[in-house]
């Protein structure tokens, strides 16, 4: 197989590292509303709600400790067993408020279609390029990435993207192009040519700019900070002399 240059490794080796920081953040989200979950139902004798608490909660543990793709698998048949179990539960307990159990059939059945996809994530990932040592790379790249101060290194910008959730998008500058670090945990490489900031107006006392960010195929709109604008342009414009992925 044709070895690729750094850069081009890096990209190739973005989904994979994407899922992977996907799985630990969902495994986060499973334990503690396992738990939460596990402790109602013992609390309260619900033995339905126990075992899904179980359930989630085991497979967040798992994860955490264990944190890799395989963990989509781990998630997905977590998220369709306990969603399958509560649906099931719901039609058991007809004789309940029917508010009630509509609201278990409904739980269940998007716990369900979400661990479907998160079994299809897995097929998609486990069909890329397997570089690990790309993807070893990428990934301190990201945890260096993401514990800089973002209010005064000029190798990061910002921008916030949602409007009710506000969430924050890092993209780090590099001379070899941009590591993004994206909502719901997505890592994204662009070269400095295939990606473009444009303001489109002030938000109020001009604060912040309101900006469409285009790369190759992905537009986000939202908000960014004045000074973290201007770094970008600096570096678009070829003005400063970033960190490189070798350093």
């Amino acid at each position: 197989m044709q070895e690729l240059p750094d850069w081009d490794r890096l990209d190739a080796a973005a989904f994979r590292v994407s899922m992977k920081r996907s799985v630990r953040w969902l495994a986060w989200f499973l334990a503690v509303l396992g738990g939460i979950a596990l402790g109602c139902g013992l609390a309260s004798a619900v033995r339905s709600l126990t075992i899904v608490g179980a359930v989630l909660f085991v497979a967040g543990a798992w994860n955490l400790g264990r944190t890799s793709l395989s963990g989509l698998v781990v998630d997905g048949l977590a998220m369709i067993v306990s969603g399958a179990f509560l649906t099931l539960a719901g039609f058991w307990t007809i004789d309940s408020r029917s508010s009630a159990v509509g609201k278990w059939i409904f739980a269940g059945g998007l716990q369900v279609i979400w661990g479907v996809r998160r079994l299809a994530l897995y097929r998609t990932a486990r069909g890329t390029r397997n570089d690990r040592q790309a993807v070893g790379r990428l990934e301190d790249l990201v945890h260096q990435l993401s514990r800089r101060r973002a209010k005064d290194d000029p190798s990061v910008a910002e921008f916030w993207t949602g409007r009710i959730r506000r969430h924050r998008n890092r993209l780090g500058l590099y001379a070899e192009g941009v590591i993004g670090l994206l909502d719901h945990q997505a890592v994204r490489l662009e070269k400095r040519g295939d990606i473009w900031i444009e303001v489109q107006g002030t938000t109020a006392m001009g604060r912040w700019l309101k900006v469409k960010v285009q790369m190759s195929d992905l537009e986000l709109t939202g908000r960014m900070p004045p000074a973290h604008f201007e770094r970008f342009e600096r570096w678009k414009l070829g003005q400063t002399q970033p960190r490189t992925i070798a350093a």
